[in-house]
């Protein structure tokens, strides 16, 4: 069993109970090495995330996965939506709704505020937000982590020759 860097797929040394990986020139946590070259296992869940974890500061926000920001952009955007038909409803009423109609203003602003933070926490990170989070985006995303999680970083040896054996 080799231990391996968990970006670059070269074996580490190992130094004073710590692993050093000289391609990234780097030190490697314990917990990051990886064997024979295999990445790190990342898996993309969504029932790991709630419309009440929308409701961090921006800068707990930023300290969450892209794909937990990817799964909470919809349901923000979700929760936007509604209260924009509520308030739509409450507008159109008569009588004493304005005070819920100023209330749901207030919410609708508050989570179309918290939709912008996430969708520029994604550009800032990969340079584009989805426009659309469908359950088939979603289903996508996490087929394509499962086949990269099968991807090895082995550089395989060349075949000889006959021209290399003489």
């Amino acid at each position: 069993m080799t231990y391996t860097c968990p970006y670059c797929g070269t074996e580490l040394r190992s130094e004073n109970q710590a692993y050093y990986c000289a391609f990234c020139e780097m030190a490697v946590s314990a917990e990051d090495v990886q064997q024979n070259g295999e990445r790190r296992q990342i898996a993309f869940q969504t029932n790991n995330v709630s419309i009440s974890d929308a409701e961090q500061n921006t800068c707990q926000l930023m300290q969450r996965s892209t794909n937990d920001l990817i799964v909470l952009l919809r349901l923000v955007r979700q929760k936007r939506t509604d209260f924009y038909n509520y308030m739509r409803v409450l507008n159109k009423a008569e009588g004493d709704f304005q005070e819920h109609a100023e209330l749901t203003a207030k919410d609708y602003e508050y989570w179309t505020r918290k939709a912008w933070v996430l969708e520029n926490i994604l550009r800032d990170r990969t340079g584009v937000f989805p426009e659309r989070i469908t359950d088939d985006y979603l289903s996508g995303l996490a087929v394509r982590a499962d086949k990269i999680n099968g991807k090895s970083m082995r550089i395989r040896a060349k075949k000889q020759t006959i021209k290399d054996t003489k």
